[in-house]
């Protein structure tokens, strides 16, 4: 008896034990609401054809921005600063063959009726911009008002879409007034809708989408 009434009280002290140290245990590992929103997760990763450089854009805490790794070590290095939980989105990015360069939008697809998101309720209403940035970590800056960007094999040339019409926009900014949509060229325009601009591999040429009222031409 004696034996089992030892047994007993052991196990009872055990058990006392185990469910005293367990609560604490249980308290901490609680998940919080900040836990499911602080992680970062990227998105539209893109790489270079002829170096090995890789960009992507990443969401983190409210904050958007465009970041880049180049081998070997592939150290991720942020290329904006965008520092604002602003709700304006990132899209449609793009690297150039050598790596040099990025392409990407700011600012929403526009609604059926062409609006663009205003999340910030801007007297003036929102744009969406196309901006290029150096992956050299010099800086990044707006091009011109528009979207559906696409760089030339070289990095030195964008070609994007505006009103229907596809224009044409230098990457280059030599350290005086920032470009502006005074810089940009309209490059095709003819009847309908036109977009979906794609360059050659060579650079030399541009094949685009041509939507009239009942069919389309490329």
């Amino acid at each position: 008896m004696n034996i089992v009434r030892r047994y007993m009280t052991r196990a009872a002290n055990v058990a006392a034990f185990v469910t005293v140290a367990s609560v604490p245990s249980a308290a901490q590992t609680k998940p919080t609401i900040a836990q499911f929103l602080s992680p970062a997760y990227p998105s539209e990763l893109v790489s270079a054809k002829k170096t090995d450089r890789i960009a992507w854009i990443v969401y983190d805490r409210g904050l958007r921005n465009i970041y880049t790794a180049a081998a070997p070590d592939f150290r991720p290095v942020r290329l904006t600063k965008f520092l604002d939980d602003d709700g304006t989105v990132l899209t449609d990015l793009s690297i150039s063959d050598d790596g040099s360069t990025v392409v990407f939008v700011r600012g929403s697809e526009p609604n059926r009726e062409g609006w663009i998101a205003n999340p910030n309720n801007l007297a003036l209403g929102a744009e969406r911009d196309i901006w290029t940035a150096r992956t050299d970590g010099v800086g990044a800056w707006r091009l011109a008002e528009g979207g559906e960007p696409t760089m030339s094999p070289d990095g030195r040339t964008v070609v994007f879409v505006k009103e229907g019409q596809i224009y044409s926009v230098h990457t280059a900014h030599h350290g005086g007034p920032k470009p502006s949509d005074h810089d940009a060229e309209l490059m095709i325009k003819a009847w309908g809708k036109n977009g979906g601009p794609r360059w050659s591999p060579t650079g030399d040429r541009l094949a685009f989408v041509s939507t009239r009222e009942n069919h389309a031409l490329i």
